[in-house]
């Protein structure tokens, strides 16, 4: 049987003649693709004496690698439990090279950025006490990091005045609170110095931070002798992975982590989250291009609001499992609605047709009823009125709670255009996923348009809902819910500006062109989809080109992003 070591681990001087000599050249192949092989040699090359540099160059040595991932349907979402349609991106890595540590309660980090207009020691090295750094009360599930993250947020605000922490060092912290916690009845876990190499551009949509986490945790697990997949399910790497960033106080889902471990070469996945799971896939077709596009606008954060827009869908899900459902059960639409309804609702995905036994239009007449604008204060009182304080106390202490800073009693929450956003941004994750697979592109390109106009500040109103459930009941295709935008609310100005002029230029060349839309959490940062090669590197690569920079004011960042492989250790040369 080979052993964990003669696997995964080898010295300095053995992984650097195995990749100099080209021993990886068909994993490099395999991962990275056929024309970049040379280069890869270079790079792990560079993480290797980087390594050296910092640590010096002794000892059993371990390779983790994370990929990128674009999120290319599905946005603001995945916190509420539904799919989005992801690829791990190919040739945009985070390397880990890792050693166990002399002192076996330290983790030393350095790091080396090789991205386009990025200082290469743009995050100063770290250290990290893990006496000091893990917390004695078991954190090893969702609900736990989640609270435990609330407390961590509410005394950093109190000390600091923001919940939220810039350090780079908090995200790897929160990983590893995670990965003892888990694994506290079998190990203790230990320290370990690493060097952090990356191609994943903190600017570039490829949620960067989040390949620091998977790959500084794969490297983790590594010298403490596990395993992803064999020692850690996919399902519990993901969702813990993920929900351990809140303790840096952002409030974000898993499916970005989920892209890096589920990704497949080649293909699109849908990658459902509690449990983490590849839900489908389609091949993105050859003719087009995932392409991401750094759009220079400043993302302009506002934390009172995306606590606001996060909180909407568990109090979605609350309202039509506690107020809406018991008074529509019985009446003329609502007589196949399943007995067990409550039990069925327990995030907002379960809001279906399927799920609760009724038509689309009695769908319509559930989003209807949803209050446009309430308070929790008004919520409470009318779980008072209803008879369910007891059920509402107890979706309060698990779902608001501790965990959101700046939500008040009085904090106006728009819950119907925000859960109609979610509701039908899942419905464009499945129709994706169908409409590539039955090569109806120009249906699929459509609904990437409308998931961005979905991040609008519009108001879903009740005649809207009337009449698509009206044309629903005719049999009416166009009007399922994925061709609703809904009102999400996380859009600037000038970043709905830039993405509707490169799609009116796409739009110019034909319905089956392109499409963009707003990357990542909203307000600015990221533009992408999928368009032709042709515009990438083809006959139209210059027109395009030219409008870009006349739009962006320069030559932008551009990333074309090809479905690669997912994250995990490198077998060592004399593992195979």
């Amino acid at each position: 049987m080979v052993s964990f070591k003669q696997k995964y681990t080898a010295s300095l001087t053995q992984w650097r003649s195995a990749v100099d000599t080209g021993h990886y050249d068909g994993e490099f192949e395999r991962i990275y693709g056929v024309d970049e092989v040379a280069t890869w040699r270079v790079n792990y090359l560079e993480a290797l004496a980087s390594f050296a540099e910092c640590y010096g160059g002794e000892g059993q040595l371990l390779i983790a690698r994370c990929p990128g991932q674009m999120n290319v349907m599905g946005m603001h979402v995945d916190y509420g439990g539904m799919p989005s349609v992801r690829l791990a991106v190919r040739g945009a890595d985070t390397l880990v090279v890792a050693r166990p540590s002399e002192n076996s309660m330290t983790v030393r980090l350095s790091s080396l950025l090789r991205c386009p207009g990025e200082s290469e020691g743009r995050f100063a090295p770290i250290e990290l006490d893990l006496a000091s750094l893990l917390p004695r009360e078991r954190v090893d599930d969702r609900q736990a990091l989640m609270d435990y993250a609330g407390k961590v947020c509410r005394q950093r605000l109190e000390k600091t005045g923001s919940a939220l922490a810039d350090d780079w060092s908090v995200l790897v912290g929160g990983q590893l609170v995670y990965l003892e916690s888990y694994f506290r009845d079998r190990i203790s876990l230990r320290g370990f110095d690493g060097l952090v190499w990356s191609s994943v551009s903190p600017s570039g949509g490829m949620s960067s931070s989040s390949a620091l986490v998977v790959a500084t945790a794969v490297a983790a697990m590594g010298v403490n002798g596990l395993v992803p997949g064999r020692d850690m399910s996919e399902e519990d790497l993901v969702d813990g992975l993920g929900t351990s960033e809140w303790i840096r106080g952002t409030r974000g889902g898993t499916a970005d982590h989920g892209g890096m471990v589920l990704g497949r070469r080649g293909k699109l996945v849908s990658v459902g989250v509690f449990p983490a799971c590849a839900q489908g896939e389609a091949v993105l077709p050859d003719d087009y291009a995932a392409l991401v596009l750094d759009s220079g606008i400043v993302r302009e954060y506002d934390e009172a609001v995306k606590e606001e827009t996060v909180i909407a869908y568990p109090l979605g899900a609350f309202i039509t499992r506690e107020f809406i459902l018991p008074r529509l059960q019985g009446t003329p639409l609502f007589t196949g609605l399943v007995e067990d309804f409550a039990d069925r609702i327990v995030y907002i995905r379960d809001i279906t047709c399927e799920n609760l036994g009724i038509s689309l239009p009695a769908l319509y007449q559930v989003l209807a009823a949803m209050p446009q604008r309430t308070t929790l204060a008004e919520l409470a009182a009318a779980a008072e009125a209803a008879g369910v304080s007891d059920r509402f106390e107890e979706m309060y202490q698990r779902e608001v709670a501790g965990k959101f800073q700046l939500l008040l009693e009085d904090t106006t929450l728009f819950i119907r255009r925000r859960c109609v956003y979610g509701l039908a941004e899942q419905d464009r994750v499945g129709g994706m996923l169908d409409y590539l697979n039955e090569g109806d592109t120009s249906t699929a390109l459509e609904l990437i348009r409308l998931s961005h106009d979905g991040d609008l500040d519009l108001e879903i109103e009740d005649q809207v809902l009337a009449e698509l459930g009206e044309r629903a009941e005719r049999g009416d295709a166009r009007a399922q819910l994925r061709f609703l935008p809904g009102g999400y609310g996380r859009m600037t100005p000038a970043y709905d500006r830039l993405v509707r002029v490169v799609n009116e230029f796409l739009d110019a060349a034909g319905s089956e062109a392109g499409s963009v839309q707003r990357l990542g959490a909203g307000w600015g940062g990221n533009i992408g989809g999928l368009v032709r090669r042709a515009f990438v590197e083809g006959d139209q690569r210059e027109r395009f080109q030219q409008m870009l920079r006349a739009e962006f004011g320069g030559e932008p960042e551009l990333t074309v992003a090809v479905p690669g492989e997912g994250a995990g250790l490198l077998v060592g040369p004399e593992g195979e």
